[in-house]
C-alpha cells in the first residue's frame, strides 16, 4: 500500500498519465480528421489502433518497468530498506509489493486508453481477439520488465553502481520499445494468426519460457533481499530444473513433430550445455559455509539425503548439480541420436557422427571449465574475499583464456595460421566442436575424444572432495532458545480434541 500511494501521487506517474491522455486526445482527432467521410464506411480501426498502441507500449514498456527498478535502488541507496527488512515482512513479500504497486500503475493507463480500445473496435477493421491479445502481450512483457528491474536493483547497494545499471537498463527498454512494431502485423492480419495452430503453438513455447524465467528472477530477487544465514539456493536450483525440463520437453516435442530429425538433437545439446554453463557458473559462485539457520532445514531422512541434496546450498554441490543435469540431457540426446540415426526420418542431417563425438566433449568441456572454476575460486577465498560478481567474472576470463590465447598464438605462427583448425586449440571449446561437428576429421575427432575427456574426468575427480564436504553436511536440530522464541512469536493453542472436552462455562 506504501508502495502504490507513492507511485500514484508522485510527479513523474502524474505527468506521465497527462501526457497519455493527451497523446490518445490528439491521436484520436488525428485518425478522425484524416479519415475524412470515409470513416463512415470504412475500416479504420486497425489504422487507428497502431496509433495507440505506441502511446500505451510507452508507458508499459520503459515508464512502469523503470519506476520499479528505482522503488527498490533508491531504498538501497538511502539505507532506507534496512528499516523495512527488521520488519515482520518477508524478502519475498517485499518483491511482490514493489510487483503489486507496477500492476496498479499499469491498471491505471489500461484504464485511460481502453476507451480509446473501444473506439477503434467501432470503427471495424479489428477484431476483439486481437486487442485482448496485444494489451495481454504488452502486459506481461511490462511485468516481466519490472521484475527484471527489480533484480537489477539487488544486485549492489553501491550508488555509482545503480548508475551505470540505470542507463543500462533504460538502454533496453528503449530497444524493446522499439521493437514494438514487430506486433503490429496481427493487426492486419488477425483472422490467420488466430486461426494458425502454429500461432498458439509459439505463444505456448514463449508462456513456457516466460513463466519459469519470471520465476527463476522472482527467487531470485527474494535470494539477493534474504539474509545470508538463510537458504538462497534451493528455490533457484528447483527453479533451474524446472525450466530445463521445459526446453528439453519441447525439444522433444519438435523432434517427433520432425519425424526424428537429428538437427534438433544437435540444437537441444547446444541450448543445454549453454544453459547449464551459464547456470553452474552462478551456483559455483555461492557461499562456501551453509549457516546453522539454513542446516536446520536441511532433509532428515535417508531417501531424503538422497535425492535432496543436490540441491543444499554450496558451491560443489551446485557444480555437482550443474554436472548432473548435463549429464542427464546428455544421456538423452545420445539415445535420441542413435535413434534418429536408425528411423526412416525425413531431412535427416548427415552429421550423426560428429554429434556421436560432440556429445561427449561438449560435457567434458562443460566439465572441466566449470571445475577449474571452482577450484580457482576456492583457492582464492582461503586468502580474499570473493563475491559472486567477482566468481562469475571468473568464469568468464577462465573461458576467454581458452579461446583468445591459443587463437593470439596461432594468428602469430606463420606454420599454422591458415589452418582451420590446430590441436594448439584444443582449450577453445567453440572451434573444436565446431572442427568435430562439420570437418569430418575422425582422427582428431578421436584424439579430442580421448583427450579432452580424460582431462575432464580428472578435474571432476579433483573437485571431489568438496563436494563430498558440503553433502556430508547434517540436518541440525534447533537451540532450546530459538524453539522458546518461535512457541512464543507464534503460539499454537490446542482445542479440543473432542465434544466432551469442551470447558465448563459456570
Amino acid at each position: 500500500m506504501k508502495e502504490t500511494r507513492q507511485a500514484i501521487k508522485s510527479f513523474q506517474f502524474a505527468l506521465t498519465f497527462l501526457l497519455v491522455l493527451i497523446a490518445c486526445w490528439l491521436a484520436t482527432i488525428a485518425g478522425v480528421v484524416l479519415s475524412g467521410p470515409w470513416i463512415y464506411y470504412a475500416a479504420e480501426g486497425a489504422s487507428l489502433l497502431q496509433w495507440y498502441y505506441p502511446i500505451l507500449a510507452f508507458p508499459l514498456l520503459i515508464v512502469v518497468p523503470y519506476a520499479a527498478f528505482r522503488s527498490l535502488a533508491a531504498e538501497r541507496e538511502d539505507n532506507t530498506y534496512d528499516l523495512l527488512s527488521i520488519t515482520t515482512l518477508k524478502p519475498h513479500q517485499i518483491v511482490s509489493g514493489k510487483l503489486g504497486s507496477a500492476v496498479v500503475q499499469m491498471a491505471v493507463y489500461y484504464s485511460a486508453i481502453t476507451p480509446c480500445l473501444a473506439f477503434t473496435y467501432l470503427l471495424r477493421g479489428v477484431d476483439l481477439p486481437a486487442i485482448a491479445m496485444l494489451i495481454a502481450q504488452l502486459f506481461f512483457l511490462s511485468l516481466g520488465l519490472s521484475m527484471f528491474g527489480i533484480l537489477l536493483a539487488t544486485l549492489t547497494k553501491r550508488r555509482f553502481t545503480h548508475v551505470f545499471a540505470s542507463v543500462a537498463f533504460v538502454g533496453i527498454l528503449l530497444i524493446l520499445f522499439r521493437a514494438v512494431e514487430s506486433s503490429l502485423p496481427l493487426l492486419r492480419s488477425s483472422y490467420a494468426y488466430l486461426a494458425s495452430p502454429d500461432f498458439w503453438l509459439e505463444i505456448a513455447l514463449a508462456a513456457t519460457f516466460y513463466a519459469t524465467t519470471f520465476a527463476l528472477l522472482y527467487f531470485s530477487s527474494a535470494g539477493m533481499l534474504t539474509f545470508s544465514s538463510e537458504n538462497r539456493s534451493t528455490p533457484l536450483r528447483v527453479c533451474m530444473s524446472v525450466q530445463s525440463s521445459a526446453i528439453v520437453g519441447w525439444m522433444c516435442y519438435f523432434w517427433f513433430s520432425a519425424r526424428y530429425d537429428i538437427t534438433f538433437v544437435l540444437t537441444t545439446t547446444i541450448v543445454a550445455m549453454t544453459y547449464w554453463y551459464v547456470m553452474g557458473a552462478l551456483l559455483t559462485a555461492e557461499r562456501t559455509a551453509v549457516s546453522q539457520r539454513a542446516r536446520r532445514r536441511l532433509p532428515q531422512s535417508l531417501i531424503g539425503r538422497v535425492f535432496f541434496s543436490w540441491f543444499n546450498p554450496g558451491p560443489a554441490s551446485g557444480y555437482l548439480f550443474a554436472v548432473a543435469n548435463a549429464t542427464a540431457i546428455g544421456i538423452m540426446c545420445f539415445v535420441a541420436g542413435a535413434f534418429s540415426a536408425t528411423a526412416s526420418a525425413t531431412g535427416r542431417w548427415s552429421g550423426y557422427g560428429g554429434l556421436m563425438y560432440m556429445l561427449p566433449i561438449g560435457w567434458s568441456y562443460l566439465v572441466a571449465y566449470l571445475g577449474l572454476g571452482l577450484l580457482i575460486i576456492t583457492a582464492l577465498r582461503r586468502i580474499a574475499l570473493v563475491t559472486m560478481l567477482a566468481s562469475v567474472l571468473i568464469h568468464f576470463l577462465l573461458l576467454l583464456a581458452g579461446f583468445g590465447i591459443p587463437y593470439a598464438i596461432k594468428s602469430m605462427t606463420v606454420t599454422i595460421r591458415d589452418l582451420d583448425y590446430s590441436f594448439l586449440q584444443i582449450t577453445d571449446p567453440i572451434f573444436s566442436l565446431k572442427h568435430v561437428l562439420f570437418d569430418n576429421v575422425p582422427a582428431d575427432s578421436r584424439k579430442l575424444l580421448l583427450i579432452v575427456p580424460s582431462f575432464a574426468i580428472c578435474v571432476l575427480l579433483t573437485t571431489m572432495p568438496l563436494v563430498i564436504r558440503e553433502l556430508r553436511v547434517g540436518r541440525e536440530a534447533a537451540p532450546q532458545r530459538v524453539l522458546d522464541d518461535e512457541a512464543e512469536l507464534h503460539p499454537v493453542e490446542v482445542g479440543p480434541a473432542n465434544p466432551w472436552d469442551e470447558p465448563v462455562v459456570t
